[in-house]
Order: structure tokens, then sequence, then C-alpha cells
């Protein structure tokens, strides 16, 4: 037999080539021109010279002829046994080539097909990798070869070494048992091939699949020794699955009662039409039963005949076991198959309540051990313990196997075994968060996280990271290098964080993979432990993460890799469809063990709870995310709710921005997940600087200013406030009072509200607009001396003029329409979202919620606003009057008792010349082109009369030479600028003409 050694790796199969055979040289022919020529010229030089010598050298012609034809034929006999030589030399390489290429075949080709001796001889272990019996080794002899040599043979070597080339000696020769093969010889020789044949089958084939069966003697106990399911020859079609039988009607002879030895052995015909697998001894060929495919003839131990259906007969080499040899494998596979757990579906139950498994495990704390019972397996309950079988632990199963029963079966056990304070959860669940609405309620959950947003995902990593941090500096501050060490004073619960569709969250969330691996590298000594559910791990969770779960557990799988990559083996696999909770677990020690896992009833999860309903909380590692509202009273409340531990609590995320106080001061809520904790958001602005409020329509900017300005209010009073608001005149007589210093309301002030700063001047007119914003410009480069803040809102960052722009020392970005938007406007991309609430936002690179502050009841005696007096005219007053209807006012001013005199081309002279007079009195309407008209008379008009403009800018210019800007008027208000002799420009309402007509009667 060959032997199923390595070859190692072969050479590279390329097709091999006869050598060409060397061509037959021409036949030289003979040189007529060359014999000719030398005798034409001795008969020509004969001719002229007369003598005869010359004819002398008509001989040397066909001598020399001659000798070169001869010498030619010696050069091609030469050639011809050169060529010869190195043709031989080259078949002998070429042999060589093809023995060398034959022997790699052949070691590959036993290494595919092991040989029955190596199977035995503890060579090849059991592989149980195929689900129907494959071909089997019968013997060694002559098989095809896949040597390839090309080229057409010219000679009896050339159709040798092809003949050699095509047949492979010594190679395994295969046979299919799907038809039966049967054995046929001296007893001895055909049990022994028989016995080889049947190795090979209980060694390929999964005991799962196949029954195998054999007759009755103590020729073939062994059988019954096998993992394989099945029983005698008589019984192994009564079950459903497939069988294989062997047959040795002389062995069932022997073994009868009153058996004898020599007796003659009858035909083995009670093979069943239903069992296609058939393995048949026999010692004469009449013996065997009809329809099998292949006969092994046996005439020796090296000598044998395989006869086939449509095939030729062969001659081979048997394979041979002995029974010493086969009864010693036999026991060594039934070893390995109880090591394994095959074949105990059978004992294990169908459903298993977890209230029928022990609650705590001999032995068992939370700061040494976190063993629970989470099902049931042959040998008893199965028990689990995160801290000795793992650090971490992998679960796959495909929708419907029941992983997230597992899962909650096996958190509520350990709720079940361990206080709060010793073992924490912390559930993530990327289907919806229903799989663990169970036990949410659980003192011990810490945080449920369903289905995240990119800004969720980034708070995820940050809490993530920030737990770790956290259990390094208690475990360093107590000399402790692993959680093991701390005691009970210590409080600091075991974190068990597990994350359901794992893969889901890896794709949509590449970032958390980078946080899962550190927390599995490092989780063991920190406390920290992962249990990641996923339909499909492999590929899918990173070899770092893989290589620290040694806890693997997978239920129904659909794929037979993904259940080798979890539990090594393809068990997963197998389980049936309506087997929810049947699984395989690998605890480490690379022993596959299938069991039945529990079921967590409503009565074990509220049992687990009420248990541990009075025990103190552990501390949280996940802050909820902030609040879509926070009331001006919940602040505090708000700042409370922190991670509940040692280091909880609420701060500040910058200085209250007039200090002193107790209590949280903050204008919101911010989120600093890398802290574990929520702070008042809170504005200092000698060292922030001015604030400027940014978001788009609806984004809660005029609330965000409302809640600052409610922070100052509490602290400085209302007079500490001033909101630029109301109609523009208002805002331009604020703004013209705080440029010289005014202050508002009698009143120290302390903070200035511009809401829309981007758009509140653009329906101003140029001149006031580019004063106004100049003027703001120069009060937010100077209000930090005054002591004075500036807190203004904008829909675009970029629609805030530069020069102001550059005046705000910090931003408040609330939601924006995009992302890019967000990140012009400085704020952090990752923590944008396409929707928000309003008051949502952004300070100082975290996630905030403002506070939904109210406007104070009742009028604020700092909000800057004024009412504008009528125009009241004295009579017999010196009164000029520019206006872009001048027939129109005349005529209001006339319905209010007055006689005014309209300027033009029939303008009345004495009333001209009343106007050139600087004491008498007159009131003159004109336009500003007829005011042009008479020039002459505008000096005198400065000087003494009362100037009054209804109009703009063009009209004002007209009589007033003062280039400073008069107050700036409420767009379409009936309001005009009245100047006295030697006073300063004001702002007067124009009376109409029904309440002129009134003041007249």
């Amino acid at each position: 037999m060959h032997p199923s050694d390595d070859a190692g790796p072969g050479p590279l199969l390329l097709p091999l080539a006869l050598p060409q055979a060397p061509p037959e040289p021409e036949r030289p022919g003979f040189p007529v021109l060359a014999t000719l020529a030398p005798i034409g010229g001795a008969l020509a030089l004969w001719a002229i010279t007369g003598s005869p010598f010359s004819l002398v050298f008509a001989v040397l012609g066909p001598v020399v002829a001659i000798a070169s034809m001869l010498d030619a034929r010696r050069q091609a006999r030469r050639r011809r046994r050169r060529a010869a030589a190195d043709r031989d030399t080259r078949l002998d390489e070429l042999r060589g080539e093809i023995s060398a290429r034959h022997e790699h075949e052949r070691r590959a080709a036993w290494r595919l097909t092991p040989s029955p001796s190596s199977i035995v001889s503890g060579g090849a272990q059991p592989a149980w990798t195929d689900r129907t019996p494959p071909p089997v080794v019968i013997g060694a002899g002559v098989a095809r070869s896949a040597v390839r040599v090309d080229g057409v043979p010219c000679d009896a070597r050339d159709r040798a070494v092809l003949e050699a080339a095509a047949r492979l000696a010594e190679a395994p020769v295969l046979a299919d048992p799907s038809n039966g093969i049967g054995f046929v010889g001296p007893l001895a020789l055909a049990r022994s091939a028989a016995r080889a044949a049947l190795v090979q089958l209980a060694c390929r084939v999964d005991p799962r699949a196949i029954a195998i069966s054999a007759s009755s003697g103590p020729e073939w106990e062994w059988v019954l020794r096998l993992p394989h399911a099945g029983g005698s020859a008589g019984s192994a079609g009564a079950g459903s699955a497939p069988s294989l039988r062997l047959l040795d009607a002389a062995s069932e002879t022997e073994a009868a009662p009153g058996g004898r030895a020599g007796a003659r052995p009858r035909r083995s015909d009670r093979s069943e039409p239903h069992d296609p697998y058939r393995l048949v001894v026999a010692e004469e060929l009449r013996c065997l039963p009809p329809g099998l495919a292949t006969v092994v003839r046996i005439t020796g131990p090296r000598a044998a005949v395989v006869h086939r259906d449509g095939a030729a007969p062969a001659a081979i080499a048997p394979a041979l076991v002995g029974l010493v040899e086969a009864t010693r494998w036999g026991d060594a596979v039934a070893g390995v198959a109880a090591q394994l757990d095959l074949g105990g579906d059978a004992t294990l139950p169908r459903r298993v309540a977890l209230a029928e498994l022990p609650a705590a495990i001999d032995g068992a704390h939370a700061r040494t051990s976190l063993a629970v019972a989470v099902g049931t397996a042959v040998e008893g309950p199965l028990v689990l313990d995160l801290v000795e079988h793992g650090p971490h632990a992998l679960v796959a199963g495909t929708t419907g196997s029941g992983k997230s029963e597992f899962l909650l079966a096996w958190l509520t056990a350990l709720a079940r075994a361990h206080p709060p304070a010793l073992v924490s959860f912390l559930l993530v669940d990327f289907k919806g968060g229903a799989a663990f609405e169970p036990i949410r309620r659980l003192p011990h959950v810490v945080g449920v996280v369903t289905d995240l947003d990119e800004a969720e995902a980034l708070r995820a990593v940050e809490s993530l990271r920030a737990e770790l941090r956290h259990r390094e500096s208690v475990l360093a501050g107590v000399g402790a290098r692993d959680l093991r060490e701390l005691g009970e004073e210590v409080q600091l619960a075991r974190l068990v964080i597990v994350v359901d569709e794992f893969q889901a969250m890896i794709e949509r969330f590449p970032e958390l993979g980078g946080v899962i691996a550190d927390i599995a590298a490092r989780g063991r000594s920190l406390g920290v432990h992962l249990v990641l559910a996923s339909q499909r791990p492999n590929g899918v969770v990173r070899e770092q993460v893989t290589a620290n779960c040694a806890i693997r557990v997978s239920l129904r799988v659909m794929q037979r890799v993904d259940s080798l990559a979890v539990v090594g083996t393809e068990e997963a696999a197998e389980i049936a469809p309506d087997a929810p909770g049947r699984a395989v677990v690998d605890r480490g020690d690379g022993r596959p063990v299938r069991f039945q896992s529990a079921i967590a009833d409503e009565a074990s999860v509220l049992g687990a709870r009420v248990a541990s309903a009075a025990l103190v909380r552990p501390r949280r590692p996940w802050v909820d995310p902030l609040p879509p509202r926070v009331g001006p009273d919940e602040l505090g409340g708000l700042l409370g709710a922190g991670t509940g531990g040692p280091q909880a609590g609420s701060a500040q995320s910058g200085a209250a921005i007039a200090g002193g106080g107790a209590g949280p001061r903050g204008f919101g809520l911010v989120d600093e997940p890398e802290r574990q904790r929520r702070s008042a958001a809170a504005w200092d602005p000698a060292v922030d600087g001015h604030l400027l409020v940014a978001g788009m329509p609806g984004s809660g900017r005029t609330t965000a200013l409302e809640s600052i300005a409610a922070v100052v209010r509490a602290e400085h009073g209302d007079s500490s406030v001033a909101v630029l608001e109301g109609p523009r005149s208002a805002v331009w007589d604020a703004i013209e009072s705080l440029a010289v210093g005014e202050p508002a309301a009698g009143s120290a002030l302390r903070l200035l509200v511009v809401d829309e700063l981007d758009t509140r001047f653009r329906s101003w007119p140029d001149d006031h607009r580019a004063l106004a914003l100049e003027r703001l410009e120069a009060l937010i480069r100077a209000g930090r001396a005054r002591g004075l803040a500036v807190a203004a809102s904008a829909t675009q960052w970029l629609g805030v003029p530069h020069a102001l722009r550059d005046g705000f020392g910090i931003r408040l970005l609330l939601r924006h329409a995009t992302r890019a938007e967000l990140v012009q406007a400085g704020g952090a991309g990752e923590l944008w979202r396409p929707v928000e609430v309003p008051g949502s936002g952004q300070w100082r690179g975290r996630r905030v919620q403002v506070v939904d502050a109210q406007r104070p009841s009742g009028p604020a005696p700092a909000r800057l606003a004024a009412r504008v007096p009528p125009l009241e005219l004295e009579p017999g007053a010196r009164v000029a009057l520019v206006t872009t209807s001048p027939t129109a006012d005349a005529e209001v001013l006339r319905g209010a008792g007055h006689a005014p005199v309209l300027l033009g081309p029939h303008a009345d002279a004495a009333a001209l010349a009343a106007l050139a007079r600087p004491g008498a009195a007159v009131v003159a309407v004109g336009s500003p082109e007829a005011w042009s008209a008479h020039w002459s008379l505008l000096p005198t008009i400065r000087e003494t009369a009362t100037i009054l403009v209804r109009g703009g800018a063009p009209e004002y210019r007209a009589l007033v030479a003062d280039r400073s800007l008069p107050p700036l008027l409420d767009e379409g208000a009936s309001q005009l600028w009245l100047r006295a002799p030697g006073g300063a420009t004001v702002r007067r309402t124009w009376p109409s003409a029904a309440a002129a007509t009134d003041s007249a009667v």
C-alpha cells in the first residue's frame, strides 16, 4: 500500500512535448557544371596555345566533383548520428520528468484519499464532513494520469513514452459505494478488504447523517462501537436516515447456534431496495447478490482484480485492514464522538424555562465570577461565566433561531444571581429596541440604546471611552490591576455591554469598531464584558475582537462556513428550523457542546426585578441624550440626572455671565459624553467676548437670546438688559444713545440683545444702514471696556458684515439647513442633524439644548422704544416745508388752520417777499425742485424758519445744509423731520387730513 505522506508542493504541471525526430538529409547530387567547367576551359586553352599539356586540366574537373560528392555524403551521416544521439538524450530527460510528475501526482492522490492503513494508524483524524458516503479506496493499481505529453509519435519508442505517461502506477483505485461493492475471495482477505472500505466511510461521513450496520458475528462487533447511528443489519433500515449495510452471510452462519465454521455459506441477499449503500463479503462470486456495480475479486494479499459494469477487469493490490486494528480504531473514534457530544440532540428538551435552572452557582461572586446557567446540555445545566470563560462572547444566529431570547435569558440569569451594585447592563439594539423591552426596567440596566444616528454614534464612542478612563482611574486610585482585586467598599460594578445586530451597527458606524476593539483588548482587567450578537459574525467582527471572544455561541445559521467560523464545527448549520433555542457553544476549550437555551418568561424577569428593587443602583456609564425641551425651572434637575456615580453631577460649560450666586444659571443644557455628565451652558463676555447665535428660521434663535437675557435679569434686574426691537425709529434712537454712552432707563446696562442682526437693517436707507452698522461695530469694539456685552442672532453667519462678524468672540450654533453651512459657520460637522427641535445646537463643540425661556410679562423698563410726538405749529410761525407731495400737504396744513403758500412758477410774489424777510410769518410748501428754483431764499430760511421735511434724504438735503444724518423715520408711518432754527433735527408725526380738519374745527 502506498503511504499517504505529505509530498509537499509539486512542480507546475505544464504540458510536456515529445522531441522532434531529426529530418532526413537530402542526398547530394552530382556537380555537372563543376565537372564541365574545367573541361571547357582546358579545351579553350589548348585551342589558343596548341599545347597538349593543357588537356591535363580537363581531368581535374571530374576528380574534384566526385571528391566533393563523397565528402557531402560523409558529413550528412555524421549529422544524422549526432541528431539521433541528441534525441535519445531528450527522450531520457522526458522519461525522467514523466516519472517525477507521476510521483507528485501519486502523492497528491494519496493525500486526497488517505489509505485505510494511515487512518487506523492515527495518521488521519476523523473528518466527518461528508453528508453522503464518498468513493473509497479499494486498493492500489494503475490509473489514468493527468500528465500531458504533446507531439506526434514517430517510432515505437515515442509510442512507449506516451503510453507510460498516460498510466499512473500504484495510484489509489476508488469505488463508489452508492451502487454497492462486493468483496470475493478467501474470507480472511475479503473481510479485511471490506473493513478497509468501512473504516474509510466511518472516517469521512458525519455520524448524524448515516446509519452504519453490519452482520452479526465476532468479525463485525467493532462496528457497534462506531458513533454512527444504527443497530444490526436487520434493523438499519427502520429509520428515516440513509443507511450503509455490511453483509457477511458467512459471519452470520458462524455466529448462529450450532453453526459450523466449514459450513457452506448461503447467498447474501438480505439487502433491501431502499438501502443504496452496501458492502457485501462472500467467499465465492455466486454468493453475491445481484446489482453490485463493483466487485473486487481477491486472490492474495497483494493480488486482486476489479470488475466494474462496462469496464475491463483491472489488477490491483487490495487495501486491507486487520480486525485488531479496526477494533482499536473504533474505540478511539467512539471516544472522540463522546467528547464532541455527537448525536446528543435526542436527549435535549425542546423547551427550557429559566425558572427550572439554578438561580445561583456555588462559589460565584460578581467580583470573581459571573457564572450562571443559561440552558440545558446533555450533562445537565449549561453554565457560562464571562469572567472565567470570557471575557467576551460572540453570539450568532439567523432570524428565528432564538438569538434574542437567548440574550434575554442570559441577562435575566445574571440579574437573578448578582445585585446591581456588582453587575450592570448596557444594551444596544439595532432592531428598534423591542428585543430588550422585557428587561428594560431591571435595576441592573443602565442604558438601552436603539438605532443611532450619526451624532448619537459619536456620543456612544465618547461615552464608552469615558467609562474606560473612569474605571482605569478607580483601579489606579486603590493600586489594583484588576477588578477582582477591589474590595467591597469600592463601588464599581462589572459592566456587560450587549449589542444585538452588531453587523448592522458596524456597517452604519465603522468608527464604533475601534471602540469595541479597545474594550475587547482592555475589558478583562477593567470589568467590561462584550456580548456581540449578529446573524453572520464571519467577516464583520474584527480579528482583534474575535481573538478575545473566548465564549462562542451559535444558534441556527444558514451557511456552514458561518458555523465553522464561530464554533469550529458545522453543527450549527444543521440545526432544524423548527428548533428555536437549540445552539452550539464553545466555552474557549475547543469543545463544541450542544444545548437548549433557556427562555426568560415574564415571571422570571419580574422576580429578578422585585428581588433587586430596593438595592443600590449602579453608576450609569451612559447619560441619556438631551431632552427635546428644557423648561426654565428644569435645568437644575436635569443637571443632576447624570451617571449617578460618585463623579457624576453638574458643571458649567463656561462661567456665568455675571458671576456669583448659587445654583446653575446657564442658558442651556450641555451634553458632555466624554465626561459622562451634563453641564450648564454659560457665557462669560469678559473671557469669551460677544455672543452670536446663528441658525436657520425656526431653530430657536430668539428663544436662545431670551434665555441668555433671563440669566442677566435674574442676576442684575430687568434694567440690565436692553433689546433692540420695535419700530426702526426706536432702534435708531437706541443705537444713537448707546453710541454716546447714555444709560438705558437710568440704570447700568450690562447686555444688549440684537435679534436678526443680518436682516434687521436690510430695509433701511443706505446712509442710515451704513451708519447703524458702524455704530454697532464701534459699540462691540468698545463694549468690553464699558462693561456692556452684546448678544446677537443671525440666520446666516456669512450674512453678518465682516467687520461685525469679527467682533463676536463666541458662537451658539443652532440648526442649519446643511452640514456644509454648519461647518462654514464654525460648527462640528459630525454633530449636524437633518432634523432638530428648536433650541438644539452646539456650544463649545458640544451638543446643547437651550432653555425655553419666556419673556417677562408687563412692560420692560429697559426695552428701547420711543413714541414720536405729533407735529404742533404755533400760529404765526415761520415754516418751510419740503415734500414730495406739496399740494396734498398744503391742504393738510390749510385744514389745520394755516395759510400755506405753494412755491412754483405761479407763486405769490408777496409771499416770496415775505419769505425773504427774516421776521415775516409765512408757511411755504414746495418740492425739492421748487426750493432749488428759489435758491436765493435758502440762506434766510435755514437761519430763521422752522424746516419741515416730508420724504427722504433728497428732500432733507434740499433745505438742511447739515451733513449729519437726521433721525430715522419708520417705514410706512406718517412721520417727518422738524428742525427749529439753531436746533437739532427731531422726528414728528404728520397729521392726517381728517385729524387736521378736526383740529381746525
